[in-house]
């Protein structure tokens, strides 16, 4: 199973400076992380039904670890800009949304913006109502802050008994307008749910 930091590794690069406008939709960020994918990694839930999808390029399934479970099944989410892959095997499941930056991402349409100022202290309300509490939480939500969340530490980091952890980091920011891209999420947790 790969731990959602280590996804979250995977996925960071050098995050060039964005052209296209950000496109705020804070409510579908949340919805992404805590019913989409927590509702994947807790439920077996298929995640982003009704959202736009259709199957993701090439380019962009090669920018998922090769170690992620079912990474040829990823699929473009929303926009060319955005790629998302869950998937399981035998120590977990995992949930990952990443943004592409080849085939000039610039232009890509960004829509997971939300407001920079305060945003991770919504998420972190939100994730501890969900019995998650963050295990790094930066002071900024910006493109070089990782921040983390958990459930309780179980003493397994592996299997069934491990616990559901998950990172995000913005991909792209507009400081004039105070928005951010929330295009990196990464979850993993447990395969069929804590008992």
């Amino acid at each position: 199973m790969l731990k959602p930091w280590i996804l979250l590794a995977a996925c960071l690069a050098a995050f060039p400076a964005s052209a296209a406008p950000i496109e705020e939709n804070e409510p579908l960020v949340m919805r992404i992380i805590f019913e989409d994918c927590l509702g994947y990694i807790r439920h077996g839930r298929t995640p982003f039904r009704g959202l736009a999808t259709r199957p993701a390029s090439r380019e962009a399934i090669d920018t998922i670890p090769h170690r992620a479970p079912d990474r040829e099944k990823a699929v473009e989410l929303l926009s060319p800009r955005y790629v998302a892959s869950w998937g399981q095997d035998n120590n977990g499941r995992h949930c990952l949304i990443r943004t592409v930056w080849q085939a000039e991402p610039d232009a890509r349409p960004m829509r997971l913006g939300v407001r920079s100022e305060g945003f991770l202290q919504r998420v972190d309300a939100r994730a501890r109502a969900e019995g998650l509490t963050s295990s790094g939480m930066a002071d900024a939500f910006t493109p070089i802050s990782v921040s983390s969340w958990s459930e309780g530490e179980t003493g397994h980091d592996s299997g069934p008994l491990r616990p559901v952890s998950f990172s995000l980091v913005a991909s792209a920011a507009d400081e004039a307008r105070g928005l951010a891209d929330a295009g990196v999420i990464a979850m993993g947790g447990p395969p069929q749910g804590r008992p």
